[in-house]
């Protein structure tokens, strides 16, 4: 009777312990319903808005994509719903740009489509959905909030090096202008003073200024300084070894 009495207990106590955690379960089941709606449905709305988007007819667009072809097929559209360049799609990218593009201003255009290309390139479109699906997930954590908006701001700085080290340390200037003009069109004209010295886009101007080239010496210093303390601990290994004495249950092992 005693055991009984004590599986019961048991039992009736894991119930209520299920029973307490279901409030907690449903709201986070609401809560993960509820993002998960809410950025399925932007989603949509935005590839519905793309589709519309008409392809770019421009002898040197077309050329620019055929020397940057990736395993995956890109496609240029244009969009008057956009007031800055954006990239969407992962197996069928897409670069859309507004459709008051100066397609006369090649030297923009080619700093624009390398910043998106590099985007295709890295699948920062793949890895931004992770993201998404990781803070509709935790939802009820602030600092995932913050991991996505940090995630961001990093992809943005790894995309302007790796940019400019394809267009060359000498359009960092030109480039960074390109940002601003891109920038105010987005957001209307940038104040200069403490509200522009809190903007991401002056991180991004000072670390692409930060980027210093990588020269043909420091490389072959940086082969010879792993190449050189290889030999000393292969050295190093051969005269422990040679000095170790021979363990005499060992004399046999030691002829082969």
């Amino acid at each position: 009777g005693g055991v009984g009495a004590g599986a019961g207990e048991a039992f009736v106590s894991e119930g209520a312990a299920v029973s307490a955690a279901d409030p907690w379960g449903m709201i986070w089941l609401t809560g993960l319903a509820l993002c998960a709606g809410y950025f399925g449905v932007a989603y949509f709305k935005c590839r519905r808005e793309f589709r519309e988007a008409l392809p770019v007819r421009h002898v040197y667009v077309e050329n620019w994509i055929l020397a940057h072809r990736l395993r995956r097929p890109i496609a240029v559209r244009q969009s008057d719903k956009i007031t800055a360049p954006l990239t969407y799609g992962i197996l069928r990218p897409v670069i859309l740009l507004p459709k008051s593009t100066d397609w006369n201003d090649r030297e923009t255009l080619d700093y624009v489509l390398t910043h998106e290309w590099v985007h295709i390139r890295r699948f920062d479109g793949l890895f931004k959905l992770l993201l998404t699906a990781a803070l509709c997930v935790h939802w009820f954590n602030p600092l995932v909030l913050g991991m996505m908006a940090l995630a961001n701001r990093d992809m943005e700085l790894a995309c302007d090096e790796a940019a400019l080290r394809l267009l060359g340390r000498q359009a960092r200037a030109g480039y960074s202008m390109a940002l601003i003009r891109m920038e105010e069109r987005r957001r209307g004209p940038l104040v200069a003073g403490s509200h522009f010295s809190k903007n991401p886009l002056e991180e991004r101007i000072k670390a692409m200024m930060k980027i210093k080239k990588t020269s043909v010496a420091a490389l072959l210093a940086a082969v010879v300084l792993v190449g050189g303390t290889a030999a000393v601990f292969a050295t190093s290994a051969k005269a422990e070894n040679a000095a170790a004495p021979l363990r005499p249950g060992n004399a046999g092992e030691a002829t082969y």
